[in-house]
Order: structure tokens, then sequence, then C-alpha cells
């Protein structure tokens, strides 16, 4: 208990120096000077605080709020269902978590060009740098049985969020934009069944649904920490085309 109050605290104190944003395409700069929380009306910010095995939480209720608590290392399943903003389950100790988040939009286009999207993710990882980046995926079951096995699959985009820490020499601490990684699902079809026989399997993606979207069910973002103790996700209403 001593060891979650200080990571608590840790988490509690990096929120409250966040500052205001400025954009780009690729980069979310926090400048300093103010204490509020930076996502702006609407928005939303989600705590992922890295917690030591022995540190496990109960899933009472209790703990529910802008945080989740994943493993240092290992996968943690995020389970997703779209509404307000709340966390539903914050120990994700045991493997799994539950987040839900308002329905993102429409996003069908394999390059991401043409997506009305009513929101934006943004990631920043903080604290001492590990050798593995930050993990995030996508990850859906399939409604229609897409390579003919007679099972409805959980597939994972071939998209992948791979953040290293934003702390260390040189590092300035922003977020970076994740809304393509974190509100879709892109999958290669052609990498669950080789549909010419050839044996010549791609990685490139040829089928992109947004969260929610009705070709899949089950929506989930699978975590693995690596080592890192904080992950900073917001979620900011500002539209996103591309």
């Amino acid at each position: 208990m001593q060891q979650t109050t200080k990571i608590l605290s840790l988490a509690v104190a990096m929120f409250a120096i966040v500052g205001m944003m400025g954009f780009s395409n690729q980069v979310l700069a926090v400048k300093p000077g103010n204490g509020a929380g930076g996502v702006g009306s609407g928005g939303f910010q989600l705590n992922l605080i890295g917690m030591d095995a022995d540190d496990k939480l109960t899933n009472d209720g209790g703990n529910n709020g802008h945080r989740i608590f994943v493993p240092l290392d290992g996968p943690t399943r995020i389970l997703l269902t779209a509404g307000d903003y709340a966390v539903l389950d914050a120990d994700g100790t045991d493997g799994v978590a539950s987040f839900q988040l308002p329905d993102p939009g429409n996003c069908d286009d394999v390059i991401f060009e043409n997506c009305t999207l009513e929101y934006a993710v943004w990631i920043r990882v903080l604290g001492q740098p590990s050798d593995a980046p930050y993990a995030i995926v996508t990850c859906a079951t399939e409604v229609n049985d897409l390579n003919g096995d007679g099972v409805a699959d959980e597939v994972c985009s071939v998209e992948t969020v791979a953040e290293p820490s934003a702390n260390g020499p040189g590092k300035n601490a922003k977020f970076v934009n994740v809304t393509r990684e974190l509100l879709t699902l892109c999958i290669d079809t052609n990498l669950l069944v080789d549909s010419n026989g050839d044996g010549n399997l791609t990685n490139d993606c040829n089928l992109r649904a947004e969260l929610f979207d009705e070709k899949f069910v089950n929506y989930l973002w699978e975590v693995d920490a690596n080592g890192h103790r904080l992950a900073q996700l917001r979620f900011i209403p500002t539209p996103v085309e591309g």
C-alpha cells in the first residue's frame, strides 16, 4: 500500500505540472507555468501507472478515476466500451482493465486521409527510460469470418504505439499523436488467409475500422509498459483529418 501511495503521489504531481498545449501534426508541446490539465472542455486525461508485480490492487471500484494500474512488465488488456469518459475497472494488474470513451466517428480509409474523427489521442511516457518502448496495440474480434476457418478470431492492428520515455538527455517531454493507432485498427487480411496461394504474405493493412465500428466487436487495447512507470493519454476534442 505504501508503494501504491508513492506512485499515486508521483502521478498526481506530474498531472499538476502539465501546462497548456501547442499543436503540430506530430507532437503536443507542454508550456510551463499553468497547472491546468490541458485537455480543454470535453477532453480527458488517462494515466497508465506501472506497478510492481507484488503491488496488487482489488477490483472493488474504489480506485477508479483518471488512472489505470498496469504491470510494469507483461501485457494488460484494457477492454473498451462506448460512452462518456470513465475508468470502469482501474486494476489492470490482474491482466484486465476497462475504460469507456466516446465513439470517435468514422474512419474506414485505409490510408487514414479521409477520416472524420471527433477527437484526437496523444501520448507521453514519463519516468526513467527503459530498454523497450511503451507498447499499445488496438485489437478486436471478427464479426465476419475473414479467413474462413469457422472461428471469430481476435485480430490486432498492424499499426502500433511504440513510444520511448520523454525524459532523458535531449528530451523535452512532448506528447505524440497516436490517434491512428488508438482510435482505429487496420489489419492485413492477407495475413489471415493466403488468398492467392503463393505464400507471399505482407504486413500492409487493407481493412480499417474505427473503434466500435460494426465490422468488429469486443474492442480493446493491449498494453505492455515494458518497465515504464507512467504513460499519459490525452483525449482532445479536436477534429483530425489524416
